[in-house]
């Protein structure tokens, strides 16, 4: 690959999805960041944008005069489809009636909410800044903004949760009447506080029957589920995410971003200091680069099609890539049919009630 290629990857005619990385952690340095986000924006100027995700988990720490600048000067700097779908992922402490009204202004129009759990003691547990009666409030100074597209993010299966808890959470979501609810365990990670504590997650057998449990309450309710951890009321699916998830293109700005055109992957410096000195010298804030082979990009989109209810055609993604799967890679198919994790009909692989939740076993059998 060459320089140019890595710095500039996408041609003119094509139309690309936006991740614009702006969690940062330090609050001084904000403008600086912006500044470095919208000058890094300069390489991929006049492209044509679907959908734009503003994550990274703390977005909406940025300013009212914050926000008005970099969407201002990234609508000079992209041109955004007329159906742009246009996502800010909030923390309840971060937003009030004030910003949530300005973003709305600015033709935000989906908002994702991390309220995790309604339950103060878990919200302790997990650090958090805000409470039970805060995380309403956010919601609800959303709605009287405009917002018609909320997500909220709901986490189970802490230590000692009942199933009680778990249906009062579900419940309270369904009652607020959010288009769509991303669904998370805790997980622990290495290194982590929880580590460090020996937190010891639930055991798969109590996760899963957790699992069936939450997600028979939200499609009760009318939220269906399109994706393993994901459930929106019809038409309200995540299209940036959808997006990633069929292996579409996508430019990330930001310390720790990635990109990803036709099988090439690039991705930025992980430290705000180097990202922002690299930007400001007017080097490159890629770290680096991987370009994956047909068969590869084919057992990826293999994989992350499984995720989504929908499934896949085996023969389209075949197409697609211009390969086969292998006789072994079949063969496989063939078993996890027969083990019941795998539905398939002619050339369309669906996984199973049952598959969801061994899906990481299942990607690392195919993958």
């Amino acid at each position: 690959m060459s320089a140019l290629y890595i710095h500039i990857p996408f041609c003119e005619r094509k139309c690309f999805y936006c991740s614009f990385a702006v969690a940062i952690g330090q609050e001084h340095r904000m403008d600086q960041y912006v500044s470095a986000l919208l000058a890094e924006a300069d390489l991929y100027q006049r492209q044509e944008i679907k959908t734009i995700y503003f994550g990274g988990g703390t977005p909406s720490m940025l300013t009212t005069v914050q926000w008005a600048r970099l969407i201002n000067v990234l609508k000079q700097r992209f041109i955004f489809s007329a159906d742009c779908e246009i996502t800010v992922e909030a923390n309840p402490e971060n937003l009030d009636l004030e910003k949530a009204q300005q973003l709305f202004d600015l033709g935000v129009n989906r908002i994702s909410l991390g309220i995790q759990t309604f339950h103060d003691e878990y919200l302790r547990y997990l650090g958090r800044a805000h409470d039970s009666f805060k995380a309403l409030s956010a919601f609800n100074d959303l709605r009287r903004a405009g917002f018609k597209n909320i997500n909220i993010d709901l986490m189970y299966s802490f230590p000692r949760q009942t199933t009680e808890e778990i249906i009062r959470d579900v419940q309270t979501v369904l009652g607020l009447g959010s288009e769509h609810v991303s669904l998370y365990t805790l997980t622990v990670e290495p290194n982590s506080k929880f580590y460090a504590q020996k937190i010891k997650e639930q055991d798969n057998q109590m996760q899963g029957d957790q699992y069936e449990l939450v997600t028979a309450l939200l499609q009760e309710s009318g939220l269906g589920q399109y994706e393993v951890s994901n459930f929106s009321r019809a038409g309200f699916e995540s299209r940036h995410n959808l997006n990633c998830w069929t292996g579409g293109n996508y430019i990330g700005l930001g310390m720790s971003a990635h990109s990803h055109c036709d099988g090439c992957r690039s991705w930025n410096v992980e430290r705000l200091g180097e990202y922002l000195k690299r930007i400001e010298s007017g080097g490159s804030s890629q770290e680096g680069c991987e370009v994956l082979a047909a068969d590869a990009r084919l057992r990826e989109a293999l994989v992350f099609g499984l995720r989504m209810n929908r499934g896949v055609d085996l023969g389209t993604l075949e197409e697609n890539f211009a390969c086969r799967l292998s006789q072994d890679d079949y063969q496989k198919i063939q078993t996890l049919s027969e083990q019941g994790l795998i539905v398939r009909q002619d050339n369309r692989l669906q996984v199973s009630d049952r598959g969801r939740l061994l899906l990481d076993e299942i990607a690392v059998e195919l993958i």
